[in-house]
C-alpha cells in the first residue's frame, strides 16, 4: 500500500542513476484513478513554463526513497490547464477536500490517500483530519473503501459516502 504523502518530494531517477527531478504532485483522471506524477521541473516554450510529467505505467519501481523510470524518453510535458485533478496543486485538489456522509455528517478533510500499485491505481482509502489539534490529541482517522465503489461520489468540491461508512473509520 502506498501513501501519496510519502511519494511527494521523492527523487525521480533514470535507470542510469541520473536524477531528473522530484515528485511535486500526483494527478488523477476523471474517475480519480492515478494517471501519473508531476515533476518539480518545467520545460520552457517561449515565455511559458509547462510542467514535466511521467505516466504511472512508465515508473519501473516506486521505492521508499526514490522512484525509478524507464528512461528520459518517458518524461513528457503537459499544459497545467490539463492537470485538472491532482493531490494538491490542480484545479480540483484532493488534499483538504471535505468528506461527508449522504446524510450530511462531516467526517473530516482528506490529508492523505492510499492505493495499491499492484492492483491498478484506484484509490483504496483516505486519511482524514479534523484539524491540527484533533490530529495531535486524537490522531488522524483512516477510511478504507470497500470493494464496491458505486456508492461513493467523488465530486469537484466534496466526497460523499454512505452513512454506514462512519462506522468503518479507524
Amino acid at each position: 500500500m502506498i501513501q501519496v504523502q510519502r511519494i511527494l518530494g521523492l527523487p525521480v531517477l533514470l535507470e542510469s542513476g541520473k536524477c531528473i527531478g522530484k515528485v511535486k504532485d500526483l494527478w488523477f483522471d476523471e474517475f480519480w484513478k492515478l494517471v501519473g506524477i508531476v515533476l518539480d521541473k518545467y520545460a520552457r516554450s517561449g515565455i511559458r513554463k509547462t510542467p514535466k510529467i511521467v505516466y504511472w505505467e512508465d515508473i519501473v519501481h516506486c521505492g521508499e526513497d526514490a522512484l525509478l523510470i524507464k528512461g528520459s524518453t518517458v518524461v513528457a510535458t503537459m499544459d497545467s490547464k490539463q492537470l485538472l485533478r491532482t493531490f494538491h496543486t490542480g484545479v480540483v485538489r484532493l488534499k483538504d477536500m471535505p468528506v461527508y456522509t449522504i446524510e450530511g455528517q462531516h467526517l473530516g478533510e482528506v490529508s492523505d490517500v492510499y492505493f495499491k500499485p499492484s492492483e491498478g491505481t484506484q484509490i483504496i482509502g483516505y486519511e482524514l483530519t479534523d484539524g491540527f489539534l484533533a490530529d495531535v490529541f486524537e490522531g488522524r482517522r483512516k477510511l478504507f473503501l470497500p470493494e464496491a465503489l458505486e456508492n461513493i461520489t467523488l465530486g469537484e468540491d466534496a466526497i460523499l459516502v454512505p452513512a454506514s461508512y462512519e462506522r468503518i473509520l479507524t
